[in-house]
């Protein structure tokens, strides 16, 4: 049994965080006779699911509905989340050696390709993105894209990445959403989609912005190039889509 001041410190969140969990039905502690709250260790086993899920990027909600859904066995949420941090691991091994390559060209006064420079910092390093893609878009999309993609796959990462690093800046500068420069952004994000992808409509294009910022995976993939750059892309893409309805 743990009470929740004593939960908290465990675990190394606050009280104040738990309330919350409390609050909205996440992790609802147990009752003791005399009013107080307390936490049994099956609780703590869900606390560390949550955690490791919000540490993750996952929403709130969506944690509620995983933890739902495997309510009478925990298992494949952990091999999830194990699966999701190695991934993250490999990627940050990737970034660590650019970056590491990065100074030494510094030191050294070596010149780097711009494809050098920003090595792991793809639109879909390994296409480990490629299931989720499949779930949200359909197997004919993605097998169209597949297609389309074929032998120019190097150019329509590029592309794809060369827009995303732009938003990014422009997020940094301060741009608005609706700037003259990101609504062509937009515009280029949408040709090289029909480019190497489908045949997609301004309003399919609406559903996709969405989806940078609401799909965990996708949102984890475009804040590579910054904290922040798929909730703007998002709303970049929602007002060129106002705009070309």
């Amino acid at each position: 049994m743990y009470h929740v001041k004593e939960a908290a410190q465990l675990v190394h969140v606050s009280v104040r965080t738990l309330h919350y969990y409390d609050h909205i039905g996440l992790l609802v502690p147990h009752k003791a006779a005399n009013g107080y709250r307390y936490y049994t260790d099956e609780d703590l086993d869900t606390l560390q699911t949550i955690l490791y899920f919000k540490y993750l990027g996952f929403p709130l909600t969506t944690i509620g509905e995983l933890l739902a859904q495997s309510k009478d066995n925990r298992l494949p949420l952990l091999e999830q989340q194990l699966a999701l941090l190695e991934s993250q691991r490999a990627q940050l091994d990737v970034l660590t050696t650019t970056l590491r390559k990065t100074i030494q060209a510094q030191k050294e006064d070596i010149s780097m390709t711009a494809q050098d420079k920003f090595k792991g910092f793809t639109w879909d390093d390994g296409k480990k993105y490629e299931s989720e893609a499949r779930k949200l878009y359909g197997n004919d999309a993605i097998d169209e894209a597949l297609n389309r993609q074929q032998g120019q796959e190097e150019q329509a990462t590029a592309d794809f990445n060369r827009v995303f690093q732009q938003l990014a800046s422009n997020k940094d500068a301060g741009l608005a959403p609706e700037a003259p420069e990101n609504q062509a952004l937009a515009k280029d994000l949408l040709d090289a989609i029909r480019r190497y992808g489908f045949d997609c409509s301004v309003e399919v294009f609406g559903h996709i912005g969405a989806g940078y910022s609401a799909n965990p995976e996708f949102h984890k993939n475009i804040d590579q190039f910054g904290e922040g750059t798929a909730a703007y892309s998002s709303n970049v893409i929602k007002v060129f889509v106002e705009k070309n309805k």
